[in-house]
């Protein structure tokens, strides 16, 4: 993982206020005194390290268009001037995780709704291969894979997408192309000298889920995530991020199941840190039994909040959260977290992605940020 500098005069600066950047302290020691003697005697300068996380990627039609729009000649998609007034944030963590909510296809393939679920009419979604070398290219270290779209387009799917991420130098969890990729999912991975164990799971499949299990990492209910976190703790890791998708849409708050859930799992593993997404709006940030809990980050990008699009043309969809969480080592051992919620508003026309509270938008989208944040300010408290 490559060494980054966190945020500093930028939004998720602000929600850090007062936290300085980790280094080593000056050396203090009698008069004469070197400063490397003096520096001896001190006590190493605790670990930090420094995540964001962000909402659902959802490669609909009117993201395609615009990406395909800003992509240079002989390029089919770009989205990262979709994302370029948030990418010194991305850029800035230690580790910044994007969601991929659907499979990514093959270079050259169909995109967006590629066709409907035999049971249930559900939409079958297909990102461009493009998507993973610009998610790197913002900063992105690593994605979630595990949804209810990740069998969208089968074993097929499973392997075009972690193919695209690969190539790109992108991390990946929750989905597997076979038992012993699968089995490396609780391995740790170093960020800033401190083993991070990152978990994905989806709580349903809108294709069902597939016969081999390994294929998807689910989470119908708490044991198998608890079985992994433990797992990943005697491999090592020091800290354990788990990234949780659910199915109930369009809420404010989490609901009952996903709640005891969540707490179910916090109770019986040592996790520092859960992620859930899904809903397609925000919800609060929690600390559930000293853990943050991020109930929903709501989408990054999407097609969403039009007309037309039924229940998805609700506004709300246009709203998602940047979680932000810096770990510190304490003195006797762990970590502690310092988290916030960092507004993200996506624009309705452009599908240009702004921090809502610290935005530098042109006229026509000042009613799109006074409105993201009208919305979003109830809902989440604290908001940076």
């Amino acid at each position: 993982m490559r060494r980054r500098g966190w945020i500093a005069g930028l939004t998720l600066g602000v929600a850090f206020a007062g936290i300085a950047h980790a280094g080593v302290p000056a050396a203090i020691g009698p008069p004469g005194a070197s400063g490397g003697a003096s520096a001896d005697r001190l006590a190493p300068p605790a670990r930090t390290v420094s995540v964001i996380a962000v909402g659902d990627w959802l490669p609909e039609s009117r993201v395609n268009a615009a990406a395909a729009a800003a992509a240079p000649p002989g390029v089919r998609f770009d989205h990262v001037p979709l994302l370029a007034p948030i990418a010194p944030m991305i850029a800035s963590a230690d580790l910044a995780i994007c969601h991929m909510e659907t499979p990514i296809g093959w270079p050259g393939a169909t995109v967006g709704l590629v066709g409907r679920a035999a049971i249930g009419g559900y939409s079958l979604i297909a990102a461009p291969f493009e998507v993973a070398g610009d998610l790197r290219r913002v900063g992105f270290d690593r994605c979630s894979t595990a949804s209810n779209h990740s069998w969208d387009l089968g074993a097929g799917g499973v392997e075009s997408t972690l193919v695209a991420l690969e190539l790109a130098g992108l991390g990946h969890v929750g989905t597997a192309r076979s038992p012993a990729e699968s089995a490396e999912r609780t391995v740790a991975f170093d960020v800033r000298g401190v083993r991070v164990a990152h978990l994905s799971y989806a709580r349903n499949s809108n294709v069902g889920f597939p016969r081999d299990p390994w294929r998807l990492d689910r989470a119908v209910d708490a044991g198998p995530v608890i079985a992994d976190v433990a797992e990943a703790r005697a491999r090592g890791a020091e800290l354990v991020i788990v990234s949780l998708h659910v199915f109930v849409e369009m809420t404010s708050a989490p609901v009952r199941d996903d709640r005891a859930l969540v707490t179910d799992v916090i109770a019986g593993a040592d996790v520092d840190l859960v992620i859930v997404h899904g809903p397609h709006s925000i919800h609060p940030l929690e600390t559930v039994n000293g853990t943050p809990v991020f109930w929903s980050l709501g989408n990054i990008v999407s097609g969403m909040g039009v007309p037309g699009r039924g229940r998805y043309s609700d506004p709300r969809t246009l709203d998602g959260l940047l979680a932000a969480v810096r770990f510190t080592e304490l003195p006797g051992g762990g970590f502690s977290a310092e988290a916030a919620p960092v507004l993200l508003c996506q624009m309705t026309g452009s599908r240009v992605v702004h921090a809502g509270l610290a935005a530098a938008v042109a006229p026509d989208e000042v009613d799109d940020i006074e409105a993201c944040v009208a919305r979003s300010a109830p809902v989440v408290a604290d908001l940076r």
